[in-house]
Protein backbone atom coordinates (compact mmCIF):
# COMPACT_ATOMS: atom_id res chain seq x y z
CA UNK A 1 0.00 0.00 0.00
CA UNK A 2 1.59 3.49 -0.38
CA UNK A 3 0.71 4.33 2.70
CA UNK A 4 3.75 2.27 4.00
CA UNK A 5 6.32 3.22 1.60
CA UNK A 6 7.47 5.81 3.68
CA UNK A 7 7.67 8.48 0.66
CA UNK A 8 5.55 11.61 -0.44
CA UNK A 9 3.03 10.69 -2.27
CA UNK A 10 0.36 13.21 -3.69
CA UNK A 11 -2.58 12.36 -5.80
CA UNK A 12 -2.88 11.23 -8.55
CA UNK A 13 -1.69 8.16 -6.12
CA UNK A 14 -2.08 5.30 -8.73
CA UNK A 15 1.45 6.62 -9.85
CA UNK A 16 3.93 5.85 -7.07
CA UNK A 17 6.07 8.48 -4.94
CA UNK A 18 5.54 11.70 -6.08
CA UNK A 19 8.31 14.15 -7.48
CA UNK A 20 9.23 16.74 -4.76
CA UNK A 21 11.12 19.09 -3.34
CA UNK A 22 11.98 16.88 -0.76
CA UNK A 23 12.59 13.22 -2.58
CA UNK A 24 14.50 12.67 -5.20
CA UNK A 25 13.29 10.22 -7.97
CA UNK A 26 15.50 7.90 -5.79
CA UNK A 27 13.35 8.80 -2.58
CA UNK A 28 16.53 10.70 -1.26
CA UNK A 29 16.94 14.29 -0.03
CA UNK A 30 18.46 16.45 -2.95
CA UNK A 31 21.57 18.40 -2.38
CA UNK A 32 20.22 22.17 -1.88
CA UNK A 33 23.83 23.95 -1.64
CA UNK A 34 24.13 25.31 -5.41
CA UNK A 35 20.48 26.92 -5.39
CA UNK A 36 20.71 30.37 -5.61
CA UNK A 37 18.38 33.08 -3.14
CA UNK A 38 17.99 36.50 -3.36
CA UNK A 39 15.38 38.11 -1.02
CA UNK A 40 13.94 41.35 -0.46
CA UNK A 41 12.06 42.12 2.89
CA UNK A 42 10.53 44.48 4.23
CA UNK A 43 9.09 45.18 7.90
CA UNK A 44 6.92 47.44 8.84
CA UNK A 45 4.87 48.71 12.03
CA UNK A 46 1.08 47.71 12.29
CA UNK A 47 -1.98 48.11 14.41
CA UNK A 48 -2.00 44.95 16.81
CA UNK A 49 -6.11 44.42 16.01
CA UNK A 50 -5.74 44.37 12.53
CA UNK A 51 -2.76 41.93 12.32
CA UNK A 52 -5.13 40.10 14.68
CA UNK A 53 -7.96 40.10 11.78
CA UNK A 54 -5.93 37.94 9.76
CA UNK A 55 -5.10 35.37 12.39
CA UNK A 56 -7.44 32.33 12.81
CA UNK A 57 -9.05 31.14 16.50
CA UNK A 58 -6.19 30.26 19.16
CA UNK A 59 -3.04 32.34 17.40
CA UNK A 60 -2.57 35.78 19.64
CA UNK A 61 -0.89 38.67 17.78
CA UNK A 62 1.52 40.97 19.99
CA UNK A 63 3.45 44.33 19.73
CA UNK A 64 6.95 44.07 19.33
CA UNK A 65 7.62 47.74 18.58
CA UNK A 66 6.19 51.13 20.22
CA UNK A 67 3.02 48.67 21.15
CA UNK A 68 2.34 47.99 17.65
CA UNK A 69 3.34 44.80 15.89
CA UNK A 70 5.12 44.00 12.68
CA UNK A 71 4.66 42.93 9.25
CA UNK A 72 7.01 41.16 7.09
CA UNK A 73 6.14 41.72 3.24
CA UNK A 74 9.43 39.37 1.39
CA UNK A 75 10.04 38.73 -2.42
CA UNK A 76 12.41 36.06 -3.15
CA UNK A 77 13.89 34.80 -6.06
CA UNK A 78 14.87 30.80 -6.19
CA UNK A 79 17.35 30.18 -8.79
CA UNK A 80 19.12 26.79 -9.73
CA UNK A 81 17.02 24.61 -7.49
CA UNK A 82 17.55 20.77 -7.67
CA UNK A 83 14.02 19.57 -7.31
CA UNK A 84 13.18 21.41 -10.79
CA UNK A 85 16.56 20.23 -12.65
CA UNK A 86 18.52 23.77 -12.28
CA UNK A 87 15.30 25.50 -12.88
CA UNK A 88 13.58 28.26 -10.81
CA UNK A 89 10.82 30.29 -9.44
CA UNK A 90 9.37 33.71 -7.76
CA UNK A 91 7.68 33.94 -4.53
CA UNK A 92 6.38 36.92 -2.01
CA UNK A 93 5.54 36.21 1.08
CA UNK A 94 3.67 37.84 4.36
CA UNK A 95 4.66 37.04 7.76
CA UNK A 96 2.66 38.76 10.42
CA UNK A 97 5.85 38.90 13.60
CA UNK A 98 5.35 37.85 17.15
CA UNK A 99 2.39 35.56 17.18
CA UNK A 100 1.50 33.23 20.08
CA UNK A 101 -0.17 30.01 19.00
CA UNK A 102 -2.19 28.80 22.04
CA UNK A 103 -3.22 26.39 20.27
CA UNK A 104 -0.71 24.07 21.95
CA UNK A 105 1.14 23.63 25.36
CA UNK A 106 3.48 25.50 25.73
CA UNK A 107 2.34 28.25 23.96
CA UNK A 108 4.87 28.80 20.48
CA UNK A 109 5.86 32.25 19.61
CA UNK A 110 7.04 33.04 16.17
CA UNK A 111 6.17 34.91 12.94
CA UNK A 112 2.71 33.26 11.60
CA UNK A 113 2.55 32.99 7.39
CA UNK A 114 -0.38 34.57 6.08
CA UNK A 115 -0.30 33.83 2.64
CA UNK A 116 2.74 32.98 0.26
CA UNK A 117 2.24 34.20 -3.57
CA UNK A 118 4.46 31.57 -5.63
CA UNK A 119 4.65 32.02 -10.14
CA UNK A 120 4.73 28.49 -10.39
CA UNK A 121 2.32 25.87 -9.70
CA UNK A 122 4.48 22.13 -8.73
CA UNK A 123 5.18 24.38 -5.85
CA UNK A 124 2.21 25.72 -4.89
CA UNK A 125 0.97 21.71 -5.26
CA UNK A 126 4.01 19.91 -3.32
CA UNK A 127 4.21 22.69 -0.62
CA UNK A 128 0.13 22.35 0.17
CA UNK A 129 0.11 18.93 0.02
CA UNK A 130 3.46 18.16 1.87
CA UNK A 131 3.78 21.41 4.06
CA UNK A 132 0.37 22.26 4.26
CA UNK A 133 1.66 25.78 3.28
CA UNK A 134 -1.52 29.10 2.17
CA UNK A 135 0.45 29.00 -1.17
CA UNK A 136 -1.24 30.26 -4.25
CA UNK A 137 -0.41 31.52 -7.46
CA UNK A 138 0.26 35.18 -9.21
CA UNK A 139 2.27 36.56 -11.82
CA UNK A 140 5.78 37.38 -9.74
CA UNK A 141 7.73 39.00 -12.86
CA UNK A 142 11.76 38.79 -12.10
CA UNK A 143 12.49 42.50 -10.27
CA UNK A 144 13.19 45.47 -11.87
CA UNK A 145 17.04 46.16 -11.08
CA UNK A 146 17.74 49.35 -11.58
CA UNK A 147 21.36 51.28 -9.99
CA UNK A 148 20.38 51.89 -6.69
CA UNK A 149 16.59 50.29 -6.50
CA UNK A 150 14.39 47.84 -7.58
CA UNK A 151 10.67 47.52 -8.18
CA UNK A 152 8.40 43.86 -7.62
CA UNK A 153 4.96 43.53 -8.78
CA UNK A 154 2.48 40.36 -8.18
CA UNK A 155 -0.64 40.41 -10.20
CA UNK A 156 -3.70 38.27 -11.12
CA UNK A 157 -3.52 37.85 -14.87
CA UNK A 158 -3.03 41.34 -15.61
CA UNK A 159 -4.55 42.96 -12.82
CA UNK A 160 -1.43 44.37 -10.05
CA UNK A 161 -2.34 44.35 -6.76
CA UNK A 162 1.42 44.43 -5.04
CA UNK A 163 3.95 46.92 -6.16
CA UNK A 164 7.49 47.10 -3.69
CA UNK A 165 9.37 49.98 -4.56
CA UNK A 166 12.90 50.72 -3.46
CA UNK A 167 15.19 53.54 -4.03
CA UNK A 168 18.60 54.76 -2.54
CA UNK A 169 19.77 50.98 -2.16
CA UNK A 170 23.78 51.04 -0.68
CA UNK A 171 25.87 47.91 -0.80
CA UNK A 172 27.12 46.88 2.31
CA UNK A 173 29.67 44.19 4.07
CA UNK A 174 27.83 40.84 3.74
CA UNK A 175 28.71 40.67 7.73
CA UNK A 176 26.32 43.46 8.81
CA UNK A 177 23.31 41.91 6.86
CA UNK A 178 20.02 41.03 9.49
CA UNK A 179 20.47 37.66 8.07
CA UNK A 180 23.69 37.69 9.76
CA UNK A 181 22.92 39.60 13.04
CA UNK A 182 19.24 38.17 13.68
CA UNK A 183 19.86 38.54 17.23
CA UNK A 184 19.17 42.48 16.29
CA UNK A 185 16.05 42.23 15.54
CA UNK A 186 13.46 43.23 18.08
CA UNK A 187 10.59 41.11 16.39
CA UNK A 188 10.13 37.81 15.38
CA UNK A 189 11.48 36.90 12.10
CA UNK A 190 11.13 33.56 9.46
CA UNK A 191 14.50 33.32 9.56
CA UNK A 192 15.44 33.37 13.37
CA UNK A 193 12.19 32.53 15.33
CA UNK A 194 10.41 30.12 12.64
CA UNK A 195 7.14 29.83 11.15
CA UNK A 196 3.77 29.17 12.41
CA UNK A 197 1.24 28.33 10.03
CA UNK A 198 -2.18 26.93 10.76
CA UNK A 199 -3.09 23.57 8.02
CA UNK A 200 -6.49 23.66 6.80
CA UNK A 201 -8.05 20.99 4.31
CA UNK A 202 -11.75 20.97 3.83
CA UNK A 203 -14.21 18.25 3.61
CA UNK A 204 -15.30 16.94 0.59
CA UNK A 205 -18.68 17.11 -0.06
CA UNK A 206 -19.29 18.99 3.07
CA UNK A 207 -19.16 22.44 3.26
CA UNK A 208 -17.66 24.27 6.83
CA UNK A 209 -16.43 21.13 7.70
CA UNK A 210 -12.87 20.47 7.59
CA UNK A 211 -10.29 16.63 7.33
CA UNK A 212 -7.21 19.12 8.45
CA UNK A 213 -7.38 21.68 11.19
CA UNK A 214 -4.12 22.34 13.32
CA UNK A 215 -1.18 24.00 13.86
CA UNK A 216 2.54 23.84 12.13
CA UNK A 217 5.90 24.79 12.84
CA UNK A 218 8.64 24.95 10.64
CA UNK A 219 12.07 25.87 12.93
CA UNK A 220 14.73 28.55 11.57
CA UNK A 221 17.63 27.20 9.77
CA UNK A 222 20.64 26.02 11.66
CA UNK A 223 24.04 27.94 12.03
CA UNK A 224 24.58 31.77 10.14
CA UNK A 225 23.16 32.66 6.85
CA UNK A 226 25.54 32.51 4.18
CA UNK A 227 24.78 35.85 2.87
CA UNK A 228 27.09 37.29 0.22
CA UNK A 229 25.43 40.44 -0.72
CA UNK A 230 23.50 42.48 1.19
CA UNK A 231 22.17 46.12 0.41
CA UNK A 232 19.96 48.51 2.16
CA UNK A 233 19.34 52.44 1.54
CA UNK A 234 20.24 53.21 5.31
CA UNK A 235 23.63 54.38 6.20
CA UNK A 236 25.65 52.26 9.08
CA UNK A 237 26.59 51.26 11.26
CA UNK A 238 22.69 50.38 10.93
CA UNK A 239 22.24 49.89 7.36
CA UNK A 240 18.52 48.17 8.03
CA UNK A 241 17.12 50.43 10.32
CA UNK A 242 16.31 53.70 9.56
CA UNK A 243 17.39 56.44 11.65
CA UNK A 244 14.60 58.56 11.69
CA UNK A 245 10.94 57.41 11.64
CA UNK A 246 9.72 56.77 8.00
CA UNK A 247 6.35 55.27 6.05
CA UNK A 248 5.74 53.79 3.16
CA UNK A 249 3.77 57.76 2.21
CA UNK A 250 7.18 59.36 2.88
CA UNK A 251 8.81 57.08 0.02
CA UNK A 252 12.01 57.08 1.67
CA UNK A 253 13.81 54.25 0.86
CA UNK A 254 10.61 52.12 0.69
CA UNK A 255 7.39 52.32 -0.76
CA UNK A 256 4.44 49.22 -0.89
CA UNK A 257 1.04 49.56 -2.65
CA UNK A 258 -1.71 47.09 -2.17
CA UNK A 259 -4.22 47.92 -4.31
CA UNK A 260 -8.11 45.99 -3.74
CA UNK A 261 -9.33 44.57 -6.50
CA UNK A 262 -13.36 44.10 -7.14
CA UNK A 263 -15.19 40.35 -7.81
CA UNK A 264 -14.05 41.09 -11.57
CA UNK A 265 -10.64 42.11 -11.27
CA UNK A 266 -9.68 39.56 -8.72
CA UNK A 267 -12.45 36.64 -9.12
CA UNK A 268 -10.15 33.89 -6.37
CA UNK A 269 -7.79 36.39 -4.63
CA UNK A 270 -10.11 39.58 -3.58
CA UNK A 271 -10.68 38.65 0.02
CA UNK A 272 -7.04 37.86 0.69
CA UNK A 273 -6.01 41.23 -1.13
CA UNK A 274 -8.86 42.76 0.98
CA UNK A 275 -7.00 41.70 4.10
CA UNK A 276 -3.99 42.76 3.33
CA UNK A 277 -5.55 46.15 2.64
CA UNK A 278 -7.27 46.73 5.68
CA UNK A 279 -3.78 46.08 7.54
CA UNK A 280 -3.01 49.51 9.25
CA UNK A 281 0.59 50.09 7.77
CA UNK A 282 2.84 52.70 9.95
CA UNK A 283 7.02 53.00 10.51
CA UNK A 284 8.71 50.92 8.68
CA UNK A 285 11.78 49.09 10.52
CA UNK A 286 13.95 47.45 8.09
CA UNK A 287 14.71 47.07 4.45
CA UNK A 288 16.90 44.41 3.51
CA UNK A 289 18.11 42.75 0.05
CA UNK A 290 20.51 40.01 0.27
CA UNK A 291 21.62 37.12 -1.54
CA UNK A 292 22.25 33.85 -0.16
CA UNK A 293 24.25 30.56 -1.38
CA UNK A 294 21.50 27.60 -1.03
CA UNK A 295 18.10 26.86 -0.41
CA UNK A 296 15.77 24.90 2.48
CA UNK A 297 13.34 22.12 1.06
CA UNK A 298 11.49 23.16 4.43
CA UNK A 299 11.40 19.27 5.37
CA UNK A 300 11.33 19.99 8.90
CA UNK A 301 8.40 21.58 9.10
CA UNK A 302 5.56 19.85 11.49
CA UNK A 303 2.56 19.42 13.06
CA UNK A 304 2.46 20.76 16.81
CA UNK A 305 -1.28 20.65 17.56
CA UNK A 306 -2.05 17.09 18.29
Amino acid sequence: MFEKTGKYHRVPVGFGPAPSPRQDPKGERFDWSQAKTTTVGVVVEASVASIQALLPEGYEATASSNGKGTVLFEVMELRNLPWLAGRGYNTWGIYLNDVVCHRVSPPVKASYMSVLFESFTDPITTGREELGFCKLWAELPDGEVREKGRTHTASWLGFEFLRLELDGLKEHDPATAPGRKPESRIFTHPTKDGILHHRYVPSVGEPGKHDASYATFCPPPPGEAPVSYYAAPYASPDPCKPKEPTTFADGKGAKLEIKKGTFEQLPTLHNVVDGLAALQLGNVLEVAVQKFNGASDLKSNHRIEK
